[in-house]
Order: C-alpha cells, then sequence, then structure tokens
C-alpha cells in the first residue's frame, strides 16, 4: 500500500490539490485552444509539477476533451499516457541525462511528426540539472520550435535555470501544500482504504509530509500496515519523528546555553536510532511558529536568528557526507553561543610572530600593520614562534565566541607564513565549521591581530590529530557526540 500516492493521482483538473491558480490557467487555455510551446512549472517537491505535467499532455492531445478543458480519460490517448506508454509523449529526469548529448538526441525526436497524437510532449524533470552546454542546445530548440513541440520543465531550484531559458517559457509556480490540505487529503485517503487512524495521528503524517502531498501519501501508506489504532505516538514511533518532548527540552537546552546537557541528549537520541535532521527540522517549526503566533519566551529577534542557523544547517546537510555529525556540531555550538563566554580582552593582543623587522623610520601603528598587504614570501615557522602565536590565538578566540574556540582547541597549529595561519584538524566536518563565512572571518581577524598582519585561514585535515585535552570535559562530550559518523 505504499504506492497510494500513484494510486491517488489526479485524473481532472479539479482533483488537483491547492494549484486551483494554475490549473484554472490551464484550463482556460485549453478552451481556447491557446497552447504555447514551453511552460515552466517551479515548486516544492511533491506538489503537483509531474502531475499536472501528465495530465496537461492528455488534455492537449485527448480527441474528446471535455467542455471543461479536461482529457475524456477513455480515448486510447489518454490512456497510453497515463501507464506512460505513449509513443509521442517523453518524460526525461534531467538528473540523470543531464549531458548535450541527451538533448541533441531530443532535438533528433523533435524533427519527426508525432505518430499518434497531435503533439509531440517532451517532459523534462529537474531540469536545473542539465550542464551549461545542455542548456545551451535546449535554447536552440525553445527558440524556434516546431509546431507540434510542446515542452514542459519542471524544477525545484527555478533559481538554477538560466533567465534565457525562463523568458522562453510561461512560468508556473507552484504552492506547497499547507497543514489543512495535507490532513484533508489524508482522511478521506484513510477512510477510503479503511485505515485506522486518528486526528492526532494524521497531524503527525502531515507534519513528516512538510508540505508534500506525494510524501503524505507515501508515509500513509508505509504506515497502514501496522496494526491497531494509529496515534500520534505510534506514528512518531513507526517513522522515527522526535517525540514534542524532545523537540521542547533541546530548543531549551539551546536558549539556556546547556551544551553539557544537549551533548547528552543528542547522543542518546542517536544511539536510539533516530532521524536528527527530522529533530532539527521539528526545533525550527517550533521557532517559525513561536515567531508567528507572538508567543516566544525569549527575545524574537534571538529566536529568529536561531531559527536561520537550523535552517541553513539543514541545506547544507542535504549535501554533507554526514548530516548528523554536522547537525549535532550545530545545535551544541548554538548552545555554547549562549553559554556564559569569557569577557573579551580591553585591549587587541599583537604579537609579532616574524622574524624581527629591520627598523623603520616611523613605526608602523596597529592598524596598519593589520591592514598592510601581505607580503608573498612565506616565513619559516619556528617552535618559539608557534609557542607564542597559538595560546594568544585561543584566547582571542575564546573572547570573540566560546562556541568556536571549542572547536578550534581542538585543532593544532600546523604552520604561518606571511600570509596564512594553517590550522590542522581531524575530521572534515570541523573544516566546515572553521570555513563558515561569519567564523572564517572571526579566525583570520584573530590571527591577524595576534599576527601583527593580515593572516588568512587554510585548513588541513589530520586523522592521526589528538582532538582534546583530556582535561576539558565539556569539549570531551562535545567530540563524543560529533564523532558518531566519523569514526564509524
Amino acid at each position: 500500500m505504499s504506492s497510494l500516492y500513484r494510486q491517488y493521482r489526479p485524473q481532472q483538473f479539479s482533483d488537483v490539490l491547492g494549484q486551483d491558480h494554475i490549473s484554472t490557467t490551464l484550463q482556460a487555455a485549453l478552451k481556447a485552444d491557446r497552447i504555447g510551446h514551453a511552460y515552466l512549472f517551479s515548486g516544492p517537491r511533491g506538489t503537483g509539477k509531474t502531475t499536472l505535467a501528465r495530465l496537461f499532455a492528455r488534455a492537449i492531445n485527448c480527441p474528446k476533451r471535455l467542455k471543461s478543458g479536461d482529457p475524456c480519460g477513455k480515448c486510447s490517448i489518454c490512456q497510453e499516457i497515463a501507464a506512460g506508454k505513449a509513443v509521442d509523449v517523453f518524460e526525461i529526469d534531467a538528473a540523470s541525462n543531464r549531458g548535450i548529448d541527451e538533448i541533441r538526441e531530443l532535438r533528433d525526436r523533435i524533427a519527426f511528426s508525432p505518430v499518434q497524437a497531435k503533439y509531440k510532449v517532451f517532459v523534462i524533470d529537474e531540469v536545473h540539472m542539465l550542464t551549461k552546454e545542455a542548456f545551451n542546445a535546449l535554447l536552440k530548440t525553445l527558440e524556434e520550435p516546431p509546431a507540434h513541440a510542446v515542452f514542459i520543465l519542471a524544477t525545484t531550484e527555478l533559481h538554477k535555470v538560466p533567465d534565457t531559458i525562463v523568458s522562453r517559457c510561461q512560468r508556473f509556480a507552484f504552492h506547497r501544500a499547507s497543514g489543512e490540505a495535507l490532513t484533508k487529503l489524508l482522511s478521506e485517503t484513510a477512510a477510503q482504504e479503511k485505515i485506522e487512524i486518528n486526528e492526532s495521528g494524521i497531524v503527525a503524517v502531515a507534519e513528516r509530509a512538510d508540505g508534500s502531498y506525494r510524501d503524505a501519501l507515501t508515509l500513509l501508506g508505509n504506515i497502514a500496515t501496522h496494526t491497531g489504532l494509529l496515534d500520534a505516538t505510534k506514528v512518531r514511533e513507526l517513522l522515527g519523528l522526535p517525540h514534542t518532548e524532545t523537540v521542547s527540552r533541546v530548543l531549551e537546552l539551546i536558549q539556556t546555553g546547556g551544551a553539557t546537557e544537549l551533548a547528552e541528549v543528542l547522543r542518546t537520541y542517536i544511539a536510539d536510532g533516530l532521524d536528527l535532521p527530522s529533530l532539527v527540522k521539528s526545533i525550527a517549526d517550533e521557532c517559525k511558529n513561536a515567531l508567528l503566533n507572538g508567543s516566544a519566551a525569549h527575545p524574537p529577534e534571538e529566536l529568529a536568528q536561531l531559527l536561520e542557523q537550523l535552517l541553513l544547517s539543514l541545506a547544507r546537510s542535504r549535501t554533507s557526507t554526514d548530516p548528523t555529525a554536522l547537525l549535532s556540531a550545530h545545535l551544541i555550538g548554538q548552545a555554547l553561543n549562549r553559554s556564559q563566554t569569557v569577557p573579551p580582552p580591553s585591549a587587541p593582543i599583537v604579537r609579532d610572530v616574524r622574524p624581527p623587522a629591520a627598523p623603520s623610520a616611523e613605526p608602523p601603528t596597529v592598524d596598519a600593520v593589520v591592514s598592510a598587504p601581505a607580503p608573498a614570501k612565506p616565513v619559516a615557522m619556528r617552535a618559539d614562534t608557534a609557542a607564542d602565536f597559538w595560546p594568544h590565538f585561543l584566547e582571542g578566540i575564546k573572547g570573540h565566541n566560546h562556541a568556536l574556540y571549542m572547536v578550534v582547541r581542538s585543532a593544532a597549529l600546523e604552520g604561518l607564513t606571511d600570509d596564512k595561519v594553517v590550522i590542522a584538524v581531524k575530521f572534515r566536518f570541523y573544516v566546515d565549521r572553521l570555513t563558515e563565512i561569519r567564523n572564517k572571518k572571526i579566525i583570520e581577524n584573530v590571527a591577524s591581530e595576534v599576527g601583527g598582519r593580515r593572516l588568512g585561514l587554510e585548513c588541513v585535515i589530520r586523522p592521526e590529530l589528538t582532538v582534546v585535552a583530556p582535561t576539558d570535559d565539556l569539549v570531551r562530550t562535545v567530540v563524543d557526540v560529533f564523532e558518531v559518523e566519523e569514526s564509524a
């Protein structure tokens, strides 16, 4: 029963949920018989882009099209398109067919007239994945399309589609499914399929679907085989969703700076095999709801900043080789940011770690030294130089950002030249943390103050590096959580 979304795929425009602004426009075009040569469907995943593309392909080719613009659904062309067997309708996944050769092959197909239907329809899913060369080839086709060709391009990342392509298409923006629309869909489907699930269980499924109609039906199908009543607790257990108590506790620990206890909570959560991205998403939703409802217990600006950081970390985790480690680092770092920090030094620490230079007529000021262009020739690092630079550098980082200090504290000074400080870390996700724009700026500014000249940052990975001093309990706890995936 896991393919409910296929079983309940809309067969008429009126069945498409939440996209009335698009269905109405397409129906009007069909009634007036004004068919464009290129359409661009953009929006979140699972909101009906491919469904409407197939429905439109059937409608423009149906010889018995209804007055409403809907396809009849009974003729051979409608049935073949619905079954994915139509010779004149091509669906291309740009994620796996993204090169210029595939687009050239498509152009060759366009040259021939349709075999059975009135139009040849080319549906290109995830079109933003095409290469630059493939986009150029596609643009050529869109500029001079044959009268029998219709393109429907679909994408979840409109900003990656070149403007030259967008400008040659009729663009339609799909809306994310609302919670009300999802619960209605799930309730009606559960009733038809005789799935025993109560209102709280439906809300839990809708929450996990995250605005996707397809995901909502897929999740419902996945848990439908469970015997007994599906309530919120059972649904969360079956789908690996965090309990509301866990979400509230983690959010509380972040806001109150309880980094050590948060590390233990995360350790237990991960050890139980639960999904950390789902937890972070739930925390972000809590922040969003508190802001929108005006029920925030902490200053709104603080909550808004936390929400932004959570969403950014979720976005980064989708392309990370170890999202669990990355998100653990981020959550604990947020708590450390809110914990009590050591006050910054009253005056900047300026230590010249270079070999003594020849005296000049007028000694440069601190500002002049920091802003001076970096010499091109590197300076060989000496043991006494490293011993002088590193502790002052660490103290400076601690004064600016205690969470960042905890990460740098577990690193080591690899090298020092006239224009950069080289820091060795044990894991790649430490590199991600240190090279975040905000953190990199802090590191380079502190290094420049301590070094007496402008210094950039370079990170290297040393797996054999000893991560932390054994006396630092909090850092040890944090690293234990970070290493959940890296040491596996």
